[in-house]
This record gives structure tokens, sequence and C-alpha cells, in this order.
């Protein structure tokens, strides 16, 4: 149960911000408070036991403070660390920057947060002293990676100058986010490292470390926002690298629809062939330009350590056979690939490989595998070899411990890739998606999890002391089972869907108009979109139209009147925020604008009032055929005797929609339309059951009967 005095703190400091801000108490956001802290605190009356808040709370509940401030109160007493994770960088410059200052403020609260970011986000002191001196360029063991070089780019001394003065005077934390000027990405890099590369305690500036700073920083603080990429990362890594293990911390995750398909591309694995047989042709050299290396630094006796490691070369040689005869193996299979423009797919049905590419790929595998630890081995013989060295040595050690990590970290990508994608499947689980990618100068091989509900249930649910789960678009009407399902939530999360503090009825219409056609024939589904558009565009100042594929998206767009289409703006011409400031200044001078993109452009976009008025769907957004996941997924689904439409693209189909039309409205004083160019809601028995799980507008009189 709550202690009293724990409920009682969190209803004070939640009056108290309520007066601050003169706002009235919203039912929702108080509903969402008594959840999440039943919850967390363990107040679960016997009934229902786990420690996972599973909320669904459209825009306008004020979420964040519901979880924030009692998410931080209850952390606190339980000593552990609150953990906010977010998909988009925009919600957390919003929590770092106005959020979690206003609860402070206006509550009264004392705590301390931190944005935890990776180490490629910071300045490599090390790397920034080799860059300036000519090392990052000269060494001959850097002829590895050209991609870690520095360039020559205009304006570059003065950069690498700027970026040395600005750390250097404490006018600047080493945090690329928090420059005041734009670094291009060539410099950044070279002047950046990762973890494989990173020489830790070793490094001559780890005591003014850049990134060690900000890690220190976070052991500190009561409250640490980062992203589900870094959370997951940090998950999957052997031990923790960043951020508190789960046992320490209580979760939330803002925008959790986002999770499942965040936490696939963690546990995925990818191999271009071009880049990982260069990675062997230069690993086939790294031993003597090692030793040349040393020997020029005079470090002969670790030299002669390094000269004494066997049977690298043999190995190395082995790898190279074996890697181009499973690249000409898998070239096979481009004659029965499909082709979109110059690329062409190839999926394995069923996630299936017959037994003799298993074996090759196991091999090469366990090849990798000895390539690692050799070079593992060297690095530690290099590292040991810092204490006590000369300056010169110091140097010299301190430049080649990091090549020698670059290729670990790609001999270990290359490795997990095979491993997956010829790992032999378990017939009572969920298969993976294993596919290739021909492109006119390479061979792209991928592997992908459809489930990952096991290995977030073990790597986290199970681990954590708390979590809240959020999201405006979480269940599938009032059913969460799909969403828990493949979060792999325990059975005892019960989901909640917060009232939203919106009159859908009285602020927005729905609207399907009538057509003649529909998506089962693209061409001319497309084109009756086309000759609606400039009607639909011109009835509001200001509009949202989403697209679920770029071919409909041109098409469309090229048929526009020349005045209309110079009143849109399209994704892809100028960056996302750019677009969308352009447009709420077009909506301010009094003319008209209307943002043009794919569903995807939706996301984490807001534009209250009169910057959106009306929002067009142009149809409903199913997954796509050639997407291998999803085919895979239906396969198995289909395998165990189920319904793929039904289980698997009608409830997925469903929360893509929710999500769209969930921008019109953002403010309780907002109205406007949807409109769905997608005759199928109307037509078909399974768009009643999309229909049911948009949110409750009135129907427009010209929606198709």
């Amino acid at each position: 149960m709550i202690e009293q005095s724990l409920r009682d703190e969190i209803q004070g400091y939640y009056s108290s911000f309520l007066s601050a801000k003169q706002f009235r108490p919203r039912y929702g956001q108080r509903l969402m408070i008594a959840e999440v802290a039943r919850r967390l605190a363990g107040d679960t009356a016997g009934i229902d036991t786990s420690p996972i808040a599973l909320v669904q709370a459209g825009t306008g509940t004020g979420k964040t403070v519901a979880y924030a401030l009692t998410g931080a109160l209850i952390a606190a007493a339980k000593d552990k660390t609150l953990i906010i994770s977010t998909a988009t960088i925009a919600l957390q410059e919003q929590l770092v920057l106005r959020d979690l200052p206003d609860i402070q403020a206006k509550a009264g609260m004392n705590f301390t947060f931190s944005l935890a970011k990776g180490r490629r986000r910071y300045l490599c002191l090390s790397k920034l002293d080799a860059s300036l001196e000519g090392r990052g360029q000269s060494s001959k063991t850097s002829d590895f990676f050209p991609d870690e070089l520095l360039v020559n780019t205009p304006n570059q001394a003065q950069v690498l100058s700027l970026l040395l003065d600005s750390y250097g005077n404490g006018t600047w934390d080493g945090d690329r986010d928090s420059l005041a000027v734009v670094v291009e990405d060539q410099i950044w890099r070279s002047v950046s490292t990762d973890r494989s590369q990173c020489t830790n305690r070793q490094c001559s500036f780890f005591s003014q470390c850049a990134f060690f700073r900000a890690r220190e920083g976070l052991d500190q603080v009561d409250v640490i926002i980062t992203n589900h990429d870094l959370l997951l990362a940090d998950l999957a890594s052997e031990e923790s690298q960043i951020l508190p293990p789960p046992e320490s911390s209580v979760y939330v995750f803002d925008e959790a629809h986002h999770l499942v398909e965040k936490a696939r591309s963690q546990w995925a694995g990818f191999l271009g062939r071009s880049t990982t047989r260069s990675v062997l042709e230069a690993g086939a050299t790294l031993l003597d330009q090692l030793e040349q290396d040393l020997a020029a630094a005079e470090l002969t006796e670790v030299s002669q350590i390094l000269s004494g490691k066997p049977g690298f070369a043999v190995v190395i040689a082995e790898a190279l056979i074996c890697f181009d005869q499973l690249m000409q193996h898998l070239a096979g299979f481009e004659a029965d690939a499909t082709h979109q423009g110059d690329v062409g797919r190839y999926r394995f049905a069923g996630g299936e490989i017959d037994p003799s590419l298993q074996t090759e790929c196991h091999y090469l595998a366990s090849l990798l595998g000895q390539l690692d630890r050799a070079v593992q081995d060297w690095r530690r013989t290099l590292e040991q070899s810092v204490s006590g060295a000369t300056l010169k040595e110091r140097l010299a050690l301190e430049g080649l411990i990091p090549v020698l990590g670059g290729f670990s970290s790609r001999f270990v990508a290359a490795q997990r890739l095979l491993q997956l994608f010829g790992q032999q499947q378990d017939p009572a689980a969920s298969p993976s998606a294993r596919w290739l990618d021909f492109r006119s100068d390479d061979l792209l091989v991928h592997c992908t999890p459809i489930q990952v509900d096991d290995l977030l249930y073990e790597k986290l649910w199970t681990r954590c002391a708390g979590a809240v789960l959020t999201s405006a678009t979480l269940a599938v009407g009032q059913d969460f089972e799909l969403v828990a399902a493949d979060l792999g939530l325990p059975e005892d999360v019960v989901g909640l869907i917060v009232p939203s503090p919106f009159d859908y009825a009285q602020q927005g219409r729905l609207r399907v108009p009538k057509m003649q056609q529909n998506p089962s024939d693209p061409t001319a589904h497309t084109e009756e979109i086309a000759s609606l558009m400039p009607g639909l565009l011109t009835e509001f100042q200001s509009a949202l139209v989403l697209f679920t594929s770029w071919r409909q998206f041109f098409t469309v767009i090229d048929a526009l009147p020349a005045d209309l289409r110079g009143d849109c703006l399209l994704q892809g011409e100028i960056s996302k925020a750019e677009l969308l400031n352009q447009h709420r200044d077009r909506v301010d001078a009094g003319q008209r604008s209307y943002l043009m993109g794919l569903a995807s452009f939706a996301e984490g976009v807001d534009l209250p009032g009169d910057y959106c008025q009306q929002v067009i769907i142009a149809k409903i957004p199913f997954s796509v055929p050639d997407d291998p996941v999803g085919a895979t997924q239906q396969e198995w689904v289909e395998a165990r005797g189920g319904n793929a439409f039904y289980e698997l693209m009608l409830p997925h189909a469903a929360l893509r929609l929710t999500q769209a039309a969930g921008r019109l409205l953002r403010t309780e004083q907002d109205s406007g339309i949807v409109t769905i160019l997608d005759a199928r809601l109307t037509t078909k028995a399974y768009g009643r059951k999309l229909i049911a799980a948009l949110p409750p507008f009135r129907w427009d009189p010209n929606t198709a009967g």
C-alpha cells in the first residue's frame, strides 16, 4: 500500500503545481497520477501485482506532469533513479528545457536531472589533439578506417581551434548538441569516438573527458532523460555502460508505441559485402602495420609480444576465402529477387534458410570470433603497456588502441549477423526475418527478430523496480492485448485509458468522401486522389496531408495546379524543423500552407489551432507488402493457424490511423476535419473496426453512406 506520507507528498506537490499555474485539476491527469502511484508504489490491493503501469493518455491529458512528478517522488522514496526514455529528440528537449524545470519551479520540488547521450555526441580530446597535430592522418594504422579520417574541408583549422578553445576555457561542455556553431559530420566524426575505440582510463585526457564527466554526473542525479535506442543498447551490452542497471531504476517510456520497433532494431543484425570484405583485407595487414608503428615508437618489447601471436594470418586468410564463398552462395538468390528500381530484394520465406547456408554462416562466425579474441588480446597488451610509458610511447599506444577497438567492433558486428542469420530456428519460437538486398555495387544481408517480447521480459520487465509505459495510442479501441503481447509485459499488467479532455464530437469531424476507386487499383486510386486534392486543400487555410508511398506522393504533387503547388511544403525538400517553421510563418501571415509527407512525417508534429485545420490521409496505412519483417510475421501467424489480417495487419493499421488522426486536435480550443480517401472504411466489414478505433469525431454529411 502507498504510505500515507507519500500519498500526501504527491498530492501536496501536485496542488502546488496547479496553484502556481492557475490550472484547474484535470480528471484524466488525476486518474493517471493515481494509476502511476498505485503501480510504482505497489498499492495493488492484492488484485494485480505488477509494478508496471500501461497508460494510454491522449494530447491534452498532461501526462508529462503526471508521470514526472509522481515518478520522481516514488523513485526517490525507493532510493532508485527515475529514467525517462523517449523516441524523439523533440520530446527529450521539451523535457529538459521546459517541462522538468517548470515542474521544479511551480511544484516547489527539489530534484536534479540530466540528459544521457552516447559517446559520439561528445568531443574526444585525444582525437582532437591528434587531428590538430596531424597525427590523425599520418599514422599508417589510421588508414584502415577512412571514415574516421579528418579530410580537408573549408574552415577545418578554425573549427578545430574553436572546439579546443571553447572546451578549454569552459564555455562549452563538449556536447555537440550544445555547440553554438554547426560542425560538419565529417569533422565531428574525426574528433569523437565510440565505446570500442575509447581507451577509458588509459587515455591521457581521461580526467578532462567530456563524456566521462557527463557520465559521472548521471550517477549524482535523481532523474535521467534518454532515448529508447540508447537505453536498449545499454541493456543489450554485457554490462551497463552509461545508465544505471534496471534493478536500480524506475522507468518511464513516453512514446511507448515505438518501443517494439526500436527493440527489433537493437537486436537485429546487418552486414554489407563490400564493407566487411574491406575490413578483412585490412586485417590481413594489421599485424605488420602494428609492428611497424610500435617499432617507430621504440616499443620493441611490445612489438615482440605481438609478433609472437600465432595463427592470425592463417585465420584471416581462411575467413576471406569463406566470406567470398558465402557471398557467392547468397548472390545466387538474386535471380529470384523482386526488383524495385535498381534494388533487388530476396526474402527467405518463413525466415528459413537451408542447412548448407547455416553451416557456412556458423563456420565463418567462429573464424571472426577467433580474430576478435586475438585483437582483444593485443589491445589488452597495449593497454597494460601504457602505465610507465614515456610521452612518445604513450602517444603511440593511445593511437593504436582505438584501431584495435575498431577492428574488434567490426569483427563482432559481422559475427553477430552471421550467428543470427545462420541460427537454426526453434519450431516453438517465433522466427527471424531474413532477407538480402542486391544493389549495383553491393550485397546487404539482414536478420531481424519478428518478436522481442521474450527479450524485453528477460532484460527489462523482470528486473526493473517499476515502469510506466504511456502514449496517445497504445490500445486498439479499448483493447491493450496487441501492445502487451508485443512488449512481453507480465500477464498481470492491466492497461488504463485516460479520458481525453477533448470534446471530439464538437471539435472534430470525420469525412470519407464518396470515391469510385479504392487502393486495390493503385493507379486509378492515385489518379482520383489527384483530382480531389485541389478541392480538398482549398477548403481550408492549412492542412497536413499524409501518404503511404513516395510514388503516390509524387504523382499527386505533380498533378497539382502550379499556384496550389506553391502553397505546399514537401517532406524532403528541407529539414522537418524548417518545414514546420515556414508553415507556421505562412499561416501567421494569413497565407495558405499545406504540409505534405509520408505517414511517418506526422510523428512528433504539434500544430495547434489554425496551423492544422484538416488532416488528409490518402489510404488506410496497412503494412507494405514488401516489408520483410511484416511478411515473416504474417507467415508465422498463418502457420500457427491464425488469421494474419485480423491478428496483425488490421490492429496495426488501426493504431497508425489513430496516430495520424491524432494530429488534428492539440488543444481544447482546436477544431477541424479528418479526411480519409479510402472507400474501404465504408464498404468493407473491417472498416467499422477501424472507425471504432478512431476518436469519436462526428460524421461529416459528405461522408459516403
